[in-house]
């Protein structure tokens, strides 16, 4: 058992070396596109592997989104960043090259010109506070708490109520936060994410009889919260607010 553990290790280790080998030669063939295209699809393609293995973090998440992205797949780049996001949603850089994703979708004019086209961004706690923050609060916020038990029972009790009360203020603080990130986990959970793999038209109904619920089509990369389901179509909301529904093989599943 041990001996087939670290031959799959191994395996994955060659694997991601092959992977950062092929990005480096689309680095190297970045002053011609069309040459460093296939450099950059071959990553993608490897890193896409190792992560179906289970050899999944949030640092390979976004190598392979950046693969995706320079290999021309906007699609599958803003889906590998948002499964990255799953694992540690204040990851500073996938964050940053999320959003850079998203400016791809749709030029700033167009949004302007259509808010129906606007892109999410994020926010929220998740994003910004993350488990060990929470855990560095409600560590300080027990040492405090301690503190002002010690000076309650020595004879220098002066600092002990305002001791408690910021030790206090820290748990709350903690379990607040705590609380709203998990809220935010069950509204995903509820509303999953899905990225539009084509141009497609936002319908009023489930079906290509239906009128356009939005005159301009979904550009590919648009993000979408699924809110249900009905006879291969998935009714969806878009950032802009308008709620429609899109065929279901033209939407792309976080993993």
């Amino acid at each position: 058992m041990n001996a087939l553990l670290l031959t799959l290790s191994l395996a994955a280790g060659q694997s991601e070396d092959s992977a950062r080998a092929s990005y480096r030669q689309g680095i190297d063939e970045r002053d011609d596109s069309k040459a460093a295209r296939p450099h950059f699809a071959e990553s993608a393609a490897e890193y896409r592997e190792l992560w179906e293995r289970g050899n999944r973090s949030p640092d390979l998440a976004l190598a392979r989104a950046r693969a995706e992205f320079l290999a021309g797949n906007l699609p599958g780049a803003i889906a590998a960043a948002h499964a990255g996001l799953r694992m540690a949603a204040h990851h500073a850089g996938l964050q940053r090259d999320l959003e850079t994703y998203r400016d791809a979708v749709v030029p700033g004019t167009a949004v302007q010109a259509d808010e129906s086209l606007r892109q999410p961004r994020l926010d929220g706690v998740r994003t910004r506070v993350g488990p060990w923050d929470l855990f560095a609060i409600a560590t300080v916020a027990t040492i405090i708490l301690g503190l002002a038990a010690i000076r309650r029972f020595s004879r220098g009790g002066t600092w002990t109520l305002p001791l408690a009360l910021l030790g206090t203020l820290g748990m709350l603080l903690c379990g607040g936060l705590a609380g709203k990130r998990a809220l935010e986990e069950q509204n995903d959970l509820a509303e999953p994410i899905a990225i539009l793999s084509e141009d497609e038209t936002l319908r009023k109904g489930n079906g290509e009889s239906h009128a356009a619920r939005i005159e301009v089509p979904l550009p590919r990369g648009t993000e979408v919260r699924e809110i249900g389901r009905r006879g291969g179509w998935i009714q969806v909301r878009v950032a802009g607010g308008a709620i429609g529904w899109l065929p279901e093989p033209a939407l792309l599943a976080i993993p």
